[in-house]
């Protein structure tokens, strides 16, 4: 066996790994099971990756993040790692392979949503894989206390029924002392050891700013911060014209969010990721699995609705250990937005049985069986067809996927998906009978090679029909036909969110829903947007222990480097003091390229926060400007 380093460094290039992944490692390893909480960054997919590859046999790997799924497995993949996944996206046979491929070791991770658990043909097989570890990422969603609990994670005591000698590695970046205890509860973890590593963050500086004219703002913050930035907003509408007013304005951004196709999505972040594009403005869709170390600044133009989410994106800055920035602004605006949006989180009853009954009649959903289309859906368009606000009714679709009536999922792909099913002799055979097929089948071939035989392999469907000089209903119909054929499957690409309903239509109640647990969510949901609320505004207490003691640490010690710190808030600066420090940061100013962390570290006069102080004054009052590249300019009067 492998050590744990010697795995590290062949397939990541590391020569040691972070505290405390060596002890999660050797713990997991010696067959007991292990809680770890770890911040975001703190490396959670190494502490079962590698003990995986030690320990040889099969990791299973339970994950409620579909894009993350996707992204985990190619990159395994692309490190000659065998690896799959399955998904509600899945067709039977598909799924029906990939676990046929896990029982005979075909692949040495096998990454699974939880709705996937209760399956028969799922637990038909789990006694026979050669499981060597099980994983579960993302942990605190089977705790009610969480702030994304899912229903579905309470399906995997299912598996330590089956296989009670596997060890249970549970993974999370951010929980509560109760979401702890329920987390190995639920789980059902033996003689568990809980690593919980800090949640501070020293190098992080958080602020909170109060303004209003936001976009003006947040301009000036990417001049005069360099280095790569995130901005995150509410909208996917937003995105697009915060990231356009940043370039009008000499800032290097893009936009990203779930509503664009997957390759778009690739593109810009591939670009953000090589420097190509300097700042991000994004949903809260961006940053799941994205691993770049040298973030200085993540800005919230929109506060996310609970500090946990707020504490994960905002620790996606200074990964690399050094100085990052994590600003949120108090925006009464946005907080009264907060608060609408808030309430249309989880819908009542009584919309929960009226959309469901609609979307049947909508969707013809018979009485016995399920019809298995799978519908594209425009959200806003099927409001109105059906009356009701969109948000409501996204509410409501959220609800009934949780609950496994339907499948939802807004992911908009333009790659399809291919694999060929029949054997290399049955496919020569083929192609003698069928020469019409030749040249599509010879393509998939050069393309993919023996890859193409044991996993799906994504492709664009419009790049392949321009190469051969047809439609796309013509690439269709001839992938349908090599279907029939039992050549190949083939899963197109859809580009809008996707509807199916995976069971008859029937009489909802609450009992059989458990619609007290959406009561709870509901108020915990409440609880949780005044506790982000409570931390905007506070002015006395260190922003960084404040969310310390939110994750129930016993911290005492104020970082020092916050807003909060830094005494922006209480700084008092005499009318003299102001006078003398408003000439002498102008005269600093003048004819030199300064930029603002140098008159806060270079300048002599007064202390940093007062000098502070009063260049915040100045910039607000547009007295002074900040240039392309951060240089402050000197405006002259008029």
């Amino acid at each position: 066996m492998q050590q744990p380093v010697e795995i590290l460094k062949q397939y990541w290039g590391y020569d040691s790994f972070r505290s405390p992944q060596e002890d999660i490692i050797r713990r997991v390893m010696d067959g007991h099971d292990a809680l770890a909480l770890l911040p975001t960054g703190g490396g959670k997919s190494i502490c079962f990756q590698v003990p995986g590859l030690c320990l040889g046999g099969l990791t299973l790997v339970i994950s409620p993040l579909v894009a993350l799924m996707k992204d985990q497995v190619h990159k395994l993949l692309s490190l000659d790692i065998p690896a799959t996944y399955l998904t509600g996206e899945l067709s039977p046979y598909q799924i029906d392979r990939r676990l046929q491929g896990a029982m005979d070791g075909q692949y040495r991770f096998l990454y699974m949503a939880p709705e996937r658990i209760d399956t028969e043909i799922f637990l038909a097989r789990l006694d026979r894989m050669p499981l060597s570890l099980i994983a579960v990422d993302e942990a605190h969603c089977i705790s009610q206390w969480g702030y994304d609990f899912r229903p579905s994670y309470l399906e995997i005591s299912k598996i330590r029924e089956h296989r009670p000698e596997v060890p249970m590695l549970a993974l999370t970046a951010s929980a509560t002392h109760e979401v702890e205890a329920d987390i190995i509860s639920q789980l059902e973890l033996r003689d568990v050891e809980v690593f919980r590593k800090s949640f501070a963050r020293d190098n992080l500086r958080y602020f909170v700013l109060p303004e209003e004219n936001l976009v003006p703002r947040i301009t000036e913050i990417c001049h005069r911060t360099q280095g790569t930035g995130i901005v995150y907003v509410r909208t996917r509408k937003l995105t697009k014209a915060l990231a356009e007013h940043l370039v009008a304005n000499g800032v290097s951004a893009k936009a990203y969010h779930g509503g664009m196709l997957h390759s778009e999505r690739s593109q810009v972040q591939e670009e953000w990721i090589s420097d190509n594009c300097r700042v991000m403005v994004a949903t809260n869709a961006f940053g799941m699995g994205i691993d770049k170390p040298d973030v200085r600044f993540v800005v919230h133009h929109n506060l996310p609705f609970d500090l946990e989410s707020y504490y994960q994106e905002a620790g996606r800055g200074g990964r690399d250990g050094k100085t990052a920035l994590a600003i949120a602004f108090d925006n009464p605006i946005d907080q009264a937005e907060m608060q609408r949006w808030s309430a249309d989180r989880y819908p009542t009853w009584e919309q929960l049985q009226r959309h469901y009954q609609e979307l049947c009649n909508y969707f013809r959903v018979p009485n016995q069986g399920v019809n298995k289309a799978t519908h594209v859906l425009d959200i806003a368009e099927l409001a109105r067809s059906l009356d009701t606000p969109p948000r409501k009714l996204y509410a409501s679709l959220k609800v009934l996927h949780q609950e496994g009536l339907v499948h939802f999922t807004e992911d908009r792909e333009d790659y399809a998906y291919i694999q060929v099913t029949a054997s290399p002799d049955a496919l020569h055979r083929y192609k003698s009978n069928w020469p019409r097929s030749v040249d599509l089948l010879d393509h998939l071939l050069r393309s993919f090679g023996g890859k193409a035989y044991t996993e799906e392999v994504p492709f664009l469907p419009r790049q392949w029909a321009m190469r051969f000089g047809w439609d796309m209903e013509e690439l269709n119909r001839r992938m349908q036909r090599l279907m029939e054929h039992e050549v190949l499957s083939f899963r197109p690409a859809f580009n809008e969110p996707t509807l199916a309903f995976l069971q008859p239509r029937h009489i909802l109640t609450q009992k059989e829903i458990n619609w007290e647990k959406y009561e709870f969510l509901k108020q915990r949901n409440r609880q949780r947007l005044e506790e982000m609320l409570s931390y905007v505004k506070e002015t006395k207490v260190c922003r960084s222990l404040m969310i310390q003691q939110y994750f129930g640490e016993k911290a005492h010690q104020p970082c020092g480097r916050c807003d909060v710190c830094i005494g922006r808030t209480r700084t008092k600066v005499s009318d003299t003091e102001y006078t003398f420090l408003q000439n002498a940061i102008l005269a600093y100013i003048s004819g030199n390229r300064v930029s603002y962390r140098d008159v806060l570290d270079k300048m002599k006069d007064g202390t940093p926060a007062q000098r502070e102080k009063v260049l915040r004054y100045l910039i607000d009052k547009e007295l002074v400007m900040v240039g392309v590249g951060g240089a402050l300019v000197r405006r002259e009067r008029r």
